[in-house]
């Protein structure tokens, strides 16, 4: 309908497609059940009085099937749609089902990399990881709902300073492996680097197991290898407690190993780095930022190789984006991970492995921290220098704000972390849930649903905050009942499914409808609207206020509109089908989220 209703915008108002589809919104309150706000961009390029623009407009508008007239009210011009309309939206909600909402046509073509959370396997995750693990996992289910092909992609840092930190620990301290790892092992690392500061002589074997794990066939270098692959099990661990999955693991030592060679000889052929002969960057091999954005920088250009030949974290993540678009003629090997809850086969960068069908991607998106901006735009002007303008382009920051303690950032060698888990997190909204069923619920259907609650109360309270905004997690709003909240959602979709298991789905007509019912109904109407501008910008927070519109909306229509007890049969069968399409775009709508649509409550 949105198409049609452009289109004939479009014609009447002499303006481009894009445009007119561009000015169709919800109205509020009465004033029809489209609108277009078309009259307020093309009064001010022709100089012209809105209202008059819209009395004109809309004389000469083409209606399309099923709606019924065109109105002005002031410099909008408003549309309402035949019964028969909502009556084909019930039908076509029922045939399509799980797809309600999906985008109509061909699937996408192409793929999307989405690399997330990218954690320093050396602890566990902390509730600031759990927002990248999160924000990336619901962008992920966003564009595969919108037909992509996505690659959920995780690339930690095995060579890092911090992992060399912890092997060292692990090989001197002593101390055997209690409880979940990456928290004994993260527990340990805050030991670890108390000494590293005070102590020159673990500062000194620090840094000498750090060049052995460099070269990937060394003993200390497996060694190691299986310490962190152990780390990001129990992190993993986590991430399967809130439904977050990945196709592959990209390990930074086999960055090194296996394609750093070839793309740095490339940036160097392509004079996209250049060798420093004198300066404070003497000797180092740097990438030159000339361009206009990085004009009022006092130190712009970024130094990818120091001048002791190692690589720097932004010289290693250029190269890999080289190999997320396919630019490198090398490529990994792989070898089995782990098979993860969800049936899925979670692959790993292996020197010793197979061919595998990764990378070669259109579009990159990288879930990264807000203070990661610099490193990340130094990225797409080093593919710009190569002249590799589309995919700079299509190289995606998806930045955030992190999750605080009071007035600071979470340290992982000062140990700020402990206590702010997000197993504990996740332990404690258990609890939390748990205490908040009522009492004839009992043994696996209570802790069934106290899990499903936790999982996506905080879920929900993360994702629903703007990337761009610091999130102050608070318990007793993400497991409200009365609104703004995964809870208040969840309780609507079992009350629709409790009606739903009673009476089934109805038979929709072309009776006419009650203003709850309207009301419902139009929201239903704009859920693939909210899905595509949920994808396009990236923003899942999108769907979140959806769903709690939505869920307002079933709630109204449930206490004025009875179903069951309505004594019309045609009534009732219309309001069981009205009840079935709101309960298949409640559950659609969670699934975006990755929130489990809980049939009881």
């Amino acid at each position: 309908m949105k198409e049609k209703l452009a289109s004939a915008i479009a014609a009447a108002a002499g303006v481009p497609l894009e445009e007119a589809a561009r000015s169709i919104e919800l109205p509020k309150g009465q004033f029809g059940d489209i609108a277009s706000s078309i009259c307020f961009s093309l009064a001010k390029r022709e100089k012209k009085n809105p209202v008059e623009l819209a009395r004109s407009i809309a004389g000469k508008i083409k209606l399309p099937d099923l709606v019924e007239k065109a109105e002005v009210a002031g410099p909008y011009i408003n549309f309402s749609l035949s019964n028969a309309f909502y009556s084909n939206l019930l039908s076509t909600v029922g045939k399509e089902g799980k797809k309600f909402g999906a985008t109509k046509g061909k699937a996408k073509k192409g793929k999307t990399i989405v690399e997330f959370p990218s954690v320093n396997p050396n602890k566990p995750w902390h509730i600031g990881h759990l927002r990248n693990a999160l924000l990336g996992d619901a962008v992920a289910r966003l564009l595969e709902f919108t037909g992509e092909t996505v690659q959920r992609t995780d690339y930690p840092d095995d060579l890092g300073l911090q992992v060399a930190q912890s092997f060292w620990g692990y090989k001197n301290l002593g101390g055997k492996p209690e409880g979940k790892f990456d928290l004994w092992l993260g527990q340990q690392y805050v030991e670890v680097s108390k000494c590293f500061e005070t102590d020159e002589k673990v500062q000194t074997e620090v840094r000498a197991l750090l060049k052995e794990m460099e070269h990937g066939e060394s003993k200390a270098a497996k060694e190691c290898r299986v310490l962190v692959e152990k780390c990001v099990s129990a992190q993993y661990e986590t991430a399967f407690k809130f439904g977050v999955y990945h196709n592959v693991l990209i390990f930074e030592s086999d960055v090194m190993r296996m394609i750093f060679a070839e793309g740095i000889e490339l940036l160097k052929k392509n004079g996209a780095i250049v060798h420093e002969k004198e300066g404070k960057n003497a000797l180092c091999w740097v990438a030159r930022m000339a361009s206009a954005e990085f004009a009022n920088m006092e130190s712009p250009d970024k130094i990818l190789i120091r001048s002791d030949g190692t690589a720097t974290y932004t010289g290693k993540d250029v190269i890999f984006q080289l190999w997320k678009f396919g630019i490198l003629k090398n490529d990994f090997l792989y070898s089995p991970f782990m098979r993860q809850p969800n049936g899925a086969e979670c692959m790993k960068t292996d020197s010793k492995g197979k061919k595998g069908d990764y990378g070669k991607a259109t579009r990159v998106v990288n879930v990264i921290g807000m203070e990661q901006s610099y490193p990340q735009k130094v990225i797409k002007e080093i593919l710009k220098n190569m002249g590799y303008e589309k995919e700079a382009e299509n190289s995606v920051h998806l930045a955030y704000e992190h999750v605080g303690l009071a007035d600071e950032r979470f340290s992982g060698r000062q140990g700020t972390w402990i206590g702010y888990t997000t197993d504990e997190l996740y332990e404690e909204g258990v609890k939390r849930a748990e205490a908040k069923i009522k009492e004839d619920v009992a043994g696996e259907a209570r802790k069934k649903i106290a899990v499903a609650v936790a999982s996506a109360a905080i879920r929900f309270s993360f994702v629903r905050t703007t990337p761009e905004k610091k999130i102050t997690f608070r318990w007793d709003d993400a497991l409200s009942l009365e609104g703004d909240s995964a809870p208040y959602v969840m309780y609507a979709h079992a009350r629709a499914h409790k009606i739903f298991s009673k009476a089934g789905a109805g038979k929709a007509s072309s009776l006419p409808l009650a203003q709850a019912e309207k009301e419902l109904l139009k929201k239903i109407m704009m859920f693939e609207a909210a899905v595509d501008e949920a994808a396009h910008h990236m923003r899942p927070h999108i769907i979140c206020d959806y769903c709690l519109d939505l869920a307002a909306l079933y709630n109204k229509f449930y206490n004025v509109c009875p179903v069951i007890s309505c004594e019309d049969e045609k009534t009732k069968e219309n309001r069981l089908a009205i009840n079935s399409a709101a309960l298949i775009c409640m559950k659609n709508a969670l699934n975006l989220l990755g929130i489990e649509a809980l049939e009881s409550m």
